[in-house]
């Protein structure tokens, strides 16, 4: 059974999805007055706010996770080549690469284009 709070949930949900919280925020800071950006500012709705927040909570989930990609890195490094914990924490810096950038891309980030321009072979 649907709930009137689940479908105004969901409702929302899909608004907040539906919004590029980078072009709002660019719309806001994208000028050198600050009475441009006050008055771009509030012309933002709740909902586009809402989806800035969302969006940079999400973009400091992924700045905690690369700077502990970086911390095993340099512990990896610190271990001698060839050895068992340089192995292990060889794995876990490729395993927290690949979280990272699955987390980047899921936030628009790294996006390549459908076409790629060919270099001639001349």
């Amino acid at each position: 059974m649907t709930t009137v709070a689940g479908m105004i949930e969901a409702k929302l949900a899909s608004q907040i999805s539906a919004v590029d919280a980078s072009a709002v925020a660019e719309s806001i800071v994208g000028h050198s007055s600050h009475q441009a950006k006050q008055r771009f500012a509030m012309q933002a709705s709740t909902v586009e706010i809402i989806a800035m927040a969302a969006y940079l909570v999400r973009l400091q989930d992924v700045a905690d996770l690369t700077y502990d990609m970086f911390e095993t890195a340099n512990r990896m490094d610190e271990q001698p080549r060839g050895t068992p914990a340089r192995a292990e924490l060889r794995r876990e810096t490729l395993e927290k690469i690949a979280v990272v950038g699955a987390s980047l891309e899921a936030l628009g980030f790294g996006r390549s284009p459908t076409t790629v321009p060919t270099q001639s072979q001349e």
